[in-house]
């Protein structure tokens, strides 16, 4: 699953421009090709799994907590998280205010990475990546705007609009298989437990982060017919703003349904 774009304007400020730097820093290191040795994360020198030593003490690894969010490994990597930044974070910087929310963006990640150290099965793999901090994003958005649309390619090819809760919930029970998954291949290098422990803190932090006159669980806002980059009118529509309790379990359940099938049936027709 892939989200491509939300209809939830923002309130406070005129224009998200720590979010914008930050995607900006995340591209020039990929367009400068920083190295990544000296700046990715390496769980195990946490000692939380029971690791080795980090070359440079204390230092070095609190700073690649931070400093792995802004590698990225292939194009691809970059394109999707970057995406989900602009989708997620514009909202997220307008609860909070600009300097808060590049605190807010470097503690999720941070907690990525701390939960990564305790979890993982492969401590000495180093992370790179801004999953972890995205993920923060998604969880502090599903405490805020669970209603709201959010445009979502299925199978990366199928226009579904869904409320943000379920794209967000079903991506952490994904994530959440897949990092408990014995069978999960040796070749996937995913840093499952980095986007837990991102959601986590974001779902945390937002409590303590966002404005007083922030309420959480927002309504959806309307959204024009032609909305979403202008697929909107293309999209499958999943679910109501109006829904009693059961239809809501109802709803959530053929949603989950929904997106298995796609996903199955599209690569049964690729295959």
């Amino acid at each position: 699953m892939l989200v491509v774009a939300d209809h939830n304007p923002t309130r406070h400020i005129r224009f998200a421009y720590v979010n914008w730097l930050l995607m900006i820093a995340c591209l020039l290191v990929f367009v400068l090709r920083v190295p990544w040795e000296a700046y990715a994360f390496t769980p195990a020198h946490l000692h939380l799994v029971g690791g080795i030593k980090a070359p440079g003490g204390a230092f070095e690894i609190i700073s690649t907590m931070a400093s792995y969010i802004f590698l990225h490994a292939t194009p691809l990597h970059l394109a999707g998280n970057l995406l989900a930044m602009w989708v997620f974070g514009d909202n997220i910087e307008d609860c909070m205010g600009h300097w808060r929310y590049g605190l807010f963006f470097i503690l999720c990640g941070m907690g990525g990475a701390g939960a990564e150290a305790l979890f993982s099965a492969s401590p000495q793999v180093p992370v790179i990546g801004a999953s972890g901090a995205i993920s923060g994003l998604m969880g502090a958005y599903l405490l805020l705007h669970p209603r709201a649309r959010v445009l979502v390619l299925v199978a990366f090819r199928v226009p579904v609009l869904v409320p943000a809760g379920v794209f967000v919930g079903l991506s952490v029970a994904l994530d959440l298989l897949a990092a408990l998954s014995p069978a999960m291949p040796s070749d996937v290098l995913i840093a499952f437990w980095a986007h837990l422990g991102g959601f986590a803190s974001g779902a945390a932090l937002i409590t303590l982060f966002r404005a007083r006159d922030v309420p959480l669980f927002q309504p959806a806002t309307a959204y024009p017919e032609g909305g979403f980059l202008g697929l909107g009118r293309f999209a499958i529509d999943l679910g109501s703003d109006r829904m009693s309790l059961g239809s809501k379990v109802l709803f959530w359940a053929k949603a989950a349904v929904f997106f298995i099938l796609i996903t199955l049936g599209v690569e049964w027709l690729l295959a």
